[in-house]
């Protein structure tokens, strides 16, 4: 629980965190986090250092030091938590484990639990279920199946601050070892949660919740955003097209519109 969080924060009012997604970064939100720091008090952790950490930290433990950094940072007062992707499944583990902490939650395309089986991309499903050791997988991303693997995963999670660098299915060398440590550290993380224990908890969760999803995200489809919102008891479901899973990145005006609206009855407060 010693892993510390670097953070980035404007604004004033009432405190809103976002959290980026695996093997993302505090950039994807940049032009939303703008865009509400006129009436929030904006929060926007650094949380590389958390998913890859060298000793590492079941997805139940990153909730935990999440919380603790609330608890740090933001003591004696309730915090709203919007995530995208993976960050999305730390924002419901929050709200979920530490309700008397969380005021609203925003998840966007939110990484749902038991997520392998639910991913849309077999590539994906078969790369993040197979327990290959680091090595094994740089050799894999070495070939034509890898680098097939590679191309699909930038379709889904790349942004425009890659454009004009070599395309990641033909990384080679350290580059090419940085993203296996990332495919395998990430693989471990997946494999080894409870995903039932999860399963079963977000039953009783009932915050005040609102998800937005792309109906044309190439990491999960319609179909399983709409049973996980049933599933949470979220009532409050926005869909998008066209955003695809970056929707902060591709959609930043729609996105902190939404955003804007599900919260405003928290300035009114």
């Amino acid at each position: 629980m010693s892993h510390k969080i670097t953070f980035r924060q404007r604004g004033q009012g009432p405190v809103l965190l976002l959290l980026h997604g695996y093997g993302g970064s505090v950039h994807h939100w940049e032009s939303v986090a703008e865009t509400l720091s006129t009436s929030y008090t904006v929060v926007v952790p650094n949380l590389s250092h958390v998913y890859l950490s060298s000793d590492k930290l079941f997805f139940t433990v990153q909730v935990e030091v999440l919380a603790k950094f609330i608890k740090e940072h933001f003591p004696e007062q309730k915090v709203s938590v919007a995530g995208l992707s993976y960050g999305g499944a730390l924002a419901w583990g929050l709200s979920a484990q530490h309700p008397g902490l969380i005021q609203k939650t925003i998840l966007i395309n939110p990484m749902v639990t038991d997520p392998v089986k639910h991913f849309l991309p077999k590539e994906l499903r078969f790369f993040f279920a197979v327990p290959l050791n680091l090595k094994s997988i740089y050799v894999m991303l070495s070939t034509p199946m890898g680098r097939l693997f590679l191309k699909r995963a930038a379709q889904i999670f790349r942004d425009e601050r890659t454009e004009g660098v070599t395309a990641i299915e033909h990384l080679k060398g350290r580059k090419l070892q940085f993203v296996a440590h990332m495919i395998h550290h990430f693989s471990w993380i997946l494999r080894s949660e409870d995903w039932n224990f999860w399963h079963q908890r977000l039953y009783t969760y009932r915050g005040e919740c609102r998800l937005i999803f792309d109906t044309e995200d190439l990491l999960f489809n319609k179909d399983a955003y709409q049973k996980f919102a049933k599933h949470i008891g979220c009532d409050d479901v926005v869909s998008l097209t066209g955003a695809g899973h970056l929707a902060i990145k591709t959609r930043p005006d729609v996105v902190a519109q939404l955003m804007q609206e599900f919260l405003k009855d928290i300035l009114a407060a």
